[in-house]
């Protein structure tokens, strides 16, 4: 079913796949984002599930698409919608970024509905699913070079947001729960959050390959915040000994690498580091020190690169 969307389209009980139209390409045929609706029996609250924001990070994709799969929109009070591949030119390029226009799709929205094709996919999410939204989820992973822990963002600013928010983190599945102050521009969650939906968002250790058993975590975690929003019969249980962090989600905050090399980690992710502390050394190919990497302040490594060749300005460490 091509073209726009309304939740109307969908029969209380049903499920349907929709295409929405972004933008036509210059091969010929027009860009298109896979939109799945499982619409409950019963009214109840939406929850929208975002994936593939991002390329080359697939467990979301796979998690999304899965949920849909297992729902019986006869036992739901309310909806799912998801758009299980947010980016299908950087998904068919197995790339971050578009290979169309270059852009990060994470930091182009609210969008542009006359602007480029990262933008016009961005505007297409703003105006016809987003607004759905009693509840956001955005599923990512790992990029390609970068490493993250299994954890669950949410929005740690205080108010009805925050708490709803947290609730959910805790029933997600994750070892651990990062809260963040902030709110970076650009990003799926960046207008919703202005509009007061809560939300979560989630990263994993893997990289440019599809790591089932992470895939699976997201799938049970996205249906555990169904159970909670009361979308899916039954309980959602805390899940206990979460291990929580606090500060910064931006890795467009990240410390970078000022000169190319061989990039020799001296921590790991999650490990607990001091101001001045050495995260890693830069060396040339005879292993010679080219320049250190230094923690600028006490915090937890979040984010490091996992690949050791890199070029001036690859992202190498983000702490909390």
């Amino acid at each position: 079913m091509p073209g726009t969307f309304d939740l109307d389209q969908v029969a209380a009980g049903a499920r349907a796949v929709f295409e929405l139209d972004v933008a036509p390409l210059v091969m010929g045929p027009t860009l298109q984002l896979p939109l799945l609706v499982a619409r409950g029996a019963k009214p109840g609250k939406t929850i929208v599930v975002l994936a593939g924001v991002h390329g080359d990070e697939y467990e979301g994709m796979w998690a999304a698409r899965e949920v849909f799969k297992s729902l019986d929109p006869a036992t739901m009070s309310g909806n799912y919608v998801s758009v299980p591949v947010c980016n299908p030119p950087a998904f068919a390029a197995r790339n971050r970024e578009s290979p169309i226009d270059g852009q990060n799709l994470a930091r182009v929205f609210p969008g542009n509905p006359n602007g480029t094709t990262s933008e016009r996919t961005a505007a297409v999410l703003i105006e016809q699913v987003l607004p759905l939204a009693d509840f956001l989820i955005d599923l990512h992973s790992s990029s390609t070079y970068g490493g993250m822990p299994l954890l669950v963002g949410f929005p740690e600013m205080g108010g009805e947001q925050e708490r709803i928010a947290f609730e959910a983190a805790q029933r997600f599945g994750t070892p651990i729960i990062w809260g963040h102050p902030t709110m970076t521009v650009g990003r799926s969650l960046s207008e919703p959050h202005k509009w007061g939906v809560p939300w979560l968002y989630t990263e994993s250790p893997s990289g440019s390959w599809l790591d089932y058993d992470y895939a699976k975590i997201y799938a049970d975690g996205v249906r555990n915040v169904m159970t909670y929003l009361g979308i899916l019969p039954g309980e959602a249980p805390v899940i206990p000994n979460l291990r929580r962090l606090k500060g910064e989600g931006d890795t467009d905050a990240a410390m970078t690498t000022p000169v190319s090399g061989f990039l020799r980690s001296e921590v790991r992710l999650l490990d607990d580091v001091k101001k001045g502390q050495l995260l890693g050394v830069v060396e040339d190919l005879a292993g010679r020190t080219l320049h250190e990497l230094r923690a600028p302040s006490d915090g937890t490594v979040i984010m490091q690169h996992m690949s050791p060749p890199v070029t001036a300005g690859t992202t190498a460490y983000l702490l909390t």
